[in-house]
């Protein structure tokens, strides 16, 4: 067993257990509850006085009030017998995977995770609140893939590798560099550059987030679909060189049939993307900043509505229906299939919405759930009952809650065929008008055919008549009421 020193309380840490060895040092389950280790290979005193900055100067926590561990900074250093500091003790990230396990289909698939696409939003916001934090603390992170980014059942994300971070000395303005990049996230002014000799910015970052978002939102990298140049499709970082992605003028890259297309995402998320990987191709400074998909991507989970069919189906309003159902009739097999969810499942939350805090507050990450029993289970709708929400209802409940339903009664009531027209919808409606007249035939009212006496018939079918309205005015109030519970459903669920 080994025992270290920690310079911040001189107590003895004991590494119990390896997690994990890497190239340039391996992490460490300790002895002190919540706090992992990493001892360096080769702890060179340029790395100590680098962890020494980031131990005085840490950045402000933006998800503290979640009780939520955004990223692993360092928090102290550790020292062997002889004093010399040989790595750093720092926050566990307990209870998460991998953001590749998320955004994956496959992955998603084969742990049975109960992941749609508003969490998928939501991860992506939560990245980018976290990002700008950092930023603005005067940090770059460098080195942002995947494997450096872990989420919960929240959608709450936590950056781990945080040591190889560039770092500014405040007072000599000493800059520490981040050595390391990764293929498919380097922007294409560093694709080839010696990162140990490079200060990078906020800037490259930016690409970086860009392309993270993409992986969340769309299951795949940027930079890939269908060749359409001589020989074989290159190599992605000559890809991103080039500017090549499916949405690029003069691409030689197009979307293939399996390409999630861009525009199934609200306009600003498209809007930034294009201004990342087009714009930005030629002039960096273009690339939207992490507080610029903040507000984007609030919009757009906003603006997401569950599916009608599918209730693991999200889609966001301004596409208007359901890709998600669409590309499982065309491919035959569907990416966010309907979940049977757990009971403790804990509620998606975005970081950045101070008014969860106190519902969140007393919340501590939880694993991601496995489910093993997933079946369809679509919302049901007959096309029979007058008084069952239709698809279209689904898709417009956000404007159908906005509807003011003494009005409509009202409306209904005196003139009918103009509540329909102040709802934009009639279909149900139509049915009543339907079912009424047929009701007439059936007992032969009007025609002569009514063995009873006018009186009786005229009666009868005043009856009728006033049962119709009703029924109308109730269905049109009712498709009110219905919305408005679905909406505030899913804004409970949001949080």
């Amino acid at each position: 067993m080994t025992l270290l020193t920690c310079s911040k309380t001189n107590q003895a840490i004991s590494l119990n257990k390896l997690i994990a060895d890497t190239g340039e040092g391996k992490v460490w389950e300790t002895d002190r509850k919540g706090y992992l280790a990493k001892i360096y290979h080769f702890p060179t005193p340029e790395r100590v006085e680098k962890l020494e900055r980031m131990i005085a100067h840490p950045p402000k926590e933006p998800n503290s009030h979640l009780n939520h561990i955004s990223f692993a900074w360092p928090s102290s250093l550790l020292r062997d017998s002889q004093g010399n500091c040989v790595g750093f003790l720092m926050l566990a990230i307990a209870d998460a995977k991998e953001i590749l396990d998320v955004y994956s289909p496959k992955r998603r698939k084969d742990l049975k995770l109960e992941v749609d696409w508003r969490f998928l939003h939501t991860t992506a916001l939560n990245i980018a609140s976290i990002i700008q934090a950092i930023h603005t603390s005067g940090y770059v992170l460098g080195d942002i893939k995947p494997q450096n980014i872990l989420v919960n059942n929240r959608a709450l994300p936590s950056i781990i590798d945080t040591d190889s971070f560039q770092v500014r000395h405040r007072v000599t303005g000493k800059v520490y560099r981040c050595l390391v990049g990764s293929e498919g996230f380097t922007p294409p002014e560093l694709i080839g550059k010696d990162f140990p000799t490079i200060e990078q910015s906020e800037v490259h970052d930016r690409f970086r987030l860009a392309v993270i978002i993409y992986y969340l939102l769309f299951g795949s990298q940027p930079f890939q679909g269908k060749w359409i140049g001589q020989g074989d499709s290159p190599e992605v970082n000559d890809l991103i060189r080039c500017g090549f992605w499916p949405y690029a003028p003069n691409s030689l890259i197009q979307p293939s049939e399996i390409t999630i297309p861009l525009n199934i995402v609200h306009p600003e998320i498209q809007r930034y993307f294009s201004q990342c990987f087009n714009l930005g191709h030629t002039n960096p400074n273009l690339r939207p900043t992490a507080e610029d998909w903040v507000q984007a991507l609030k919009v757009a989970t906003d603006q997401l509505s569950v599916c009608g069919k599918i209730d693991n189906h999200y889609f966001s309003q301004t596409y208007g229906k359901c890709y998600w159902c669409e590309r499982a009739n065309n491919l035959g097999f569907d990416i966010f299939p309907t979940i049977v969810r757990t009971k403790s499942q804990s509620k998606v939350v975005a970081a950045t919405d101070t008014q969860q805090v106190v519902q969140q507050k007393e919340q501590m990450a939880a694993p991601l759930h496995n489910n093993t029993n997933q079946k369809p289970n679509p919302i049901k709708y007959s096309p029979w009952n007058p008084f069952s929400p239709t698809e279209r209802d689904i898709q417009r409940t956000q404007e159908l809650a906005l509807k003011n339903a003494i009005f409509v009664g009202l409306l209904t009531y005196f003139l009918p065929f103009t509540g329909m027209i102040y709802l934009n919808r009639g279909i149900n409606n139509l049915k009543i008008i339907g079912y009424l007249f047929l009701l007439l035939v059936v007992l032969g009212i009007g025609n002569g055919k009514n063995s009873g006496s006018a009186k009786d018939s005229e009666g009868t079918s005043d009856f009728l008549l006033g049962s119709c309205d009703i029924s109308m005015i109730v269905e049109n109030v009712r498709a009110i009421t219905l919305a408005r519970k679905r909406l505030a459903s899913q804004k409970q669920t949001q949080k």
